[in-house]
Order: C-alpha cells, then sequence, then structure tokens
C-alpha cells in the first residue's frame, strides 16, 4: 500500500489530513478496468478491481510526491477547484470541489456515466498539509 492512501490506521511521514475521495470504478468495452478520482483528474487501469486499484494508488503516489517535491500542491488542488482554508493549527481546511460542478465542468465525467455501468465509493487518502 502507498504511503499516502490509506484504509484504517496510516502513518505518514509528513503531517496530512485525511480526505475522502470520490472515485469511480469501471469496465470500458476492451474489458480495461478503471479507477478514477473526478476530484483530482487521476486514474488507474488494470486486468482486474485489484489491479486497477494499485495502478490508482501508484499514480496518487506520484502525484502527491511530484507536486509536493516541486511545492505545487496547493496550486494543483486549486486549479482542480479545491478550497484552501485555514483551520485549527497546525491543520488545514480542504475542501473538495462537489461532483456536480465537476460534472458540469467536465464533460467527460458524464460521458462515463453516459457508457458505462459505474460503480462509485469513497476512499481515505491522506494529503500533506505542509506542502
Amino acid at each position: 500500500m502507498s504511503r499516502y492512501i490509506f484504509e484504517g490506521q496510516f502513518q505518514f511521514r509528513t503531517n496530512a489530513i485525511k480526505v475522502r475521495l470520490l472515485l469511480f470504478y469501471f469496465e470500458d468495452e476492451n474489458r480495461v478496468h478503471f479507477i478514477y478520482s473526478p476530484h483530482l483528474d487521476l486514474s488507474g487501469y488494470g486486468t482486474d478491481f485489484e489491479s486497477a486499484k494499485k495502478s490508482f494508488e501508484i499514480v496518487f503516489e506520484d502525484f502527491i510526491d511530484y507536486t509536493v517535491r516541486k511545492k505545487t500542491l496547493t496550486r494543483v488542488l486549486t486549479k482542480l477547484g479545491w478550497q484552501m482554508g485555514s483551520g485549527l493549527k497546525p491543520r488545514k481546511r480542504i475542501l473538495a470541489p462537489s461532483i456536480t460542478s465537476i460534472i458540469k465542468d467536465k464533460g467527460y465525467v458524464s460521458d462515463i456515466f453516459n457508457r458505462y455501468s459505474v460503480t462509485t465509493y469513497h476512499q481515505e487518502v491522506g494529503i500533506p498539509v505542509n506542502a
């Protein structure tokens, strides 16, 4: 399991805020399985659910590692519609955009629902607060 995606108890190497991402799981006409995060515009794929989930975890970890290293995580999340605000110290408040605003702004998200049988679920992830 990656350093940032977690279920239950998980230790982080930096301070992080727990966020529940809405994820879409679907299989396309070529029998490729996808996990897609509309809030981060990231996806993973594989031959079945488990391999798609592992692929997504790698993509998510790479996204976090890259943006933290480049010190652009806050800027990228803001461009994706996230609202960053101050909260209780030392944590920040992070608010993901609503799914309706994502569907409105990104037509391909509604196309996923129109073309495929989609299962949605939530996954807790850690977003570093000092990035």
